[in-house]
């Protein structure tokens, strides 16, 4: 990386309760008396980055991080951000008191606009001495804390993106600390892109701090900046069109109708052939036993059992170079999806898989010629959310009373144990069956195409005791409004490598607009799949449009996770996907649905 850089140290004459020496990071984090001076920094990298530009304004605390290096500006171009510039001295304040204007952060933010530098993010560090100099105000210490934060708000200006950290002060200050960091949550309510992060917390819980309680050690400062360009990136980083959209998937077959199937099981490795399969291999699932001669592609919950390392599957029509995509990403234990997939003219299709795992395949349901057609609700309706009430190992959900089949979403809520939901028409028995693995202290979610029992009831059996919430996406029935076009699975969207034209990073509480299917389509069936949130996260994707409540995928930070998704498009086939916190996001069609 090309790095520019200006440093410059300042000295004036204004009383500080601290002797600092621009070159010298041990005074930096010794208190004490001392002659009136004042130190400041001055620091910018000039390689642009993916995230874009960011500015850094902050006091005392800031200017550690800014001297001791690996210094914060380094570590945001780590992460992505560029070009950056920062400024940061002792005695600077937001600028809402009257001290010279060497002093005041709303001067500088002025002095850098009218230079062309006015970025869309900014990292703001201010309070320690904002909140001594409101002792002297003729406010109380709660206005007097919020005001001067507005006013450096207000400085920054409309539509920026602000990340202001809490201040910790000494024990005796205790007062004025949480009334600045009260003030800062007030803002956050109130400003619909203020951050801010719990630094008190973090610093009393690692240590490294000075005896003032504000200022650090050298290694403090390393580890503050790091800690710090994360947080900044979990909270400000943001996606940007980069490029068009993903060329169209290509159709594969004929448009077709549902049959709702079992749910049957047509493969277990772990006592079926092939056994375990290897890293990279292949394996062809024959349904030809399930499914009708007619049929042009099947929907199944696949699962992953035992896998070796993390990885995903692929499911397409057995071809010898299938598209880069997938529709479950495994890590541990057992991770399952559901996918439809065309079949082969043999009623096959094949699953690829990226590390060695076992494979667990249950049909939930055929496409052919004639059969029902899909009804969309115009948002998902929830038929049922245990939280807060008694559990039970079984559910009986009614449905819509023309409905023959029914499209939902399941998900699981923070079970304590390992176990697996089994959603049916309310068969006995119970059919051997998966329709959603979870793990424990997760929430994990599954779509699922189930069969209505002739009482127009649903089921949903569990292996272990655990809070279900259960959304109804849509309705199958013979006079229903539309059919299903199967389709090559094709990855439409990939935030990692800018697929969609998105990158490089889908932000906290971001909505992207995506295209995953032709003009023509009402709705699409695909993967959506949440990798590696920064922190825990889940995605929602509808229509555009009012949003809706409900989530599609949840993760928890650092995890991958994918669900099965069938939802309405615009009349572009375009989708919006809403981010509650930033990760990556991929979307891998596999078919649309038309009138």
């Amino acid at each position: 990386m090309q790095e520019s850089r200006v440093r410059r140290a300042r000295r004036t004459a204004v009383w500080v309760a601290m002797a600092i020496v621009a070159t010298s990071i041990a005074a930096v984090t010794t208190t004490g008396e001392g002659d009136p001076v004042e130190a400041a920094t001055e620091t910018s990298l000039g390689a642009a980055g993916p995230l874009g530009p960011i500015s850094i304004i902050g006091d005392s605390v800031m200017y550690g991080s800014l001297l001791v290096d690996p210094d914060l500006p380094t570590r945001l171009a780590e992460q992505g951000w560029g070009p950056i510039r920062a400024r940061a001295g002792a005695g600077y304040s937001t600028g809402y008191f009257p001290v010279d204007n060497t002093y005041r952060a709303s001067h500088w933010i002025s002095v850098w606009r009218s230079q062309g530098w006015d970025p869309a993010a900014v990292v703001v560090n201010f309070g320690a001495n904002d909140a001594g100099l409101c002792a002297y105000r003729n406010e109380t210490i709660d206005q007097c804390s919020y005001n001067a934060i507005k006013h450096l708000v207000d400085a920054i200006g409309p539509g920026k993106r602000i990340w202001w950290p809490k201040i910790t002060r000494f024990p005796l200050n205790r007062d004025s600390m949480d009334a600045w960091n009260a003030a800062l949550d007030r803002m956050a309510s109130e400003h619909p892109d203020f951050h801010t992060w719990d630094w008190p917390s973090v610093m009393y819980a690692t240590g490294n701090y000075a005896s003032d309680h504000t200022h650090l050690s050298p290694t403090g400062y390393r580890e503050r900046s790091q800690r710090m360009a994360f947080e900044i990136t979990a909270s400000l980083g943001r996606a940007t069109k980069v490029g068009p959209a993903a060329a169209p998937p290509r159709p594969n077959g004929a448009v077709s109708e549902l049959l709702p199937i079992g749910p049957e099981r047509v493969l277990d490795t772990r006592t079926d052939a092939p056994g375990r399969l290897r890293a990279g291999q292949t394996v062809e699932v024959d349904v030809s036993d399930v499914v009708p001669d007619d049929a042009t592609a099947v929907a199944a919950y696949v699962t992953a059992a035992g896998p070796a390392g993390p990885g995903h599957l692929t499911a397409h029509p057995c071809l010898d170079d299938p598209d880069d995509s997938s529709f479950t990403n495994y890590s541990a234990i057992v991770r399952g999806a559901v996918t439809i997939s065309p079949l082969t003219s043999d009623r096959t299709f094949c699953v690829s898989t990226h590390e060695a795992t076992d494979l667990v395949v249950d049909v939930q349901a055929a496409f052919v010629p004639e059969g029902l057609r899909f009804t969309p609700r115009p948002e998902p309706e929830r038929l049922i959310d245990t939280r807060g009430s008694s559990l039970s190992k079984r559910i009986v959900l009614p449905v819509p009373a023309d409905a023959e089949a029914v499209a939902v979403n399941i998900t699981a809520v923070m079970s304590p144990a390992q176990g697996h939901v089994t959603a049916h028409p309310c068969l006995d028995p119970v059919p051997e069956t998966a329709t959603l693995n979870y793990l424990p202290n997760e929430i994990v979610a599954s779509s699922a195409y189930i069969p209505v029992s002739d009482d127009g009831t649903i089921c949903l059996d569990t292996f272990t005791e655990v809070d279900l919430v259960v959304d109804l996406t849509g309705t199958f029935s013979a006079d229903g409004d539309l059919a299903f076009q199967p389709a090559i699975p094709t990855r439409m969207v990939d935030t990692r490598r800018a697929i969609g034209g998105w990158s490089p990073l889908h932000g906290l509480g971001q909505t992207l607009e995506v295209t995953v299917a032709p003009p023509a389509a009402r709705a699409v069936t695909g993967t959506i799949t949440l990798v590696a949130p920064m922190r825990n996260s889940h995605l929602q994707a509808w229509a555009c449009g009012e949003q809706p409540d409900n989530s599609n995928v949840n993760a928890l930070a650092g995890r991958t996770l994918a669900n099965f998704v069938t939802t309405g498009t615009t009349s572009s086939g375009e989708l919006c996907v809403f981010a509650i916190n930033a990760g990556h996001t991929l979307f891998d069609t596999t078919g649309w649905w038309v009138e």
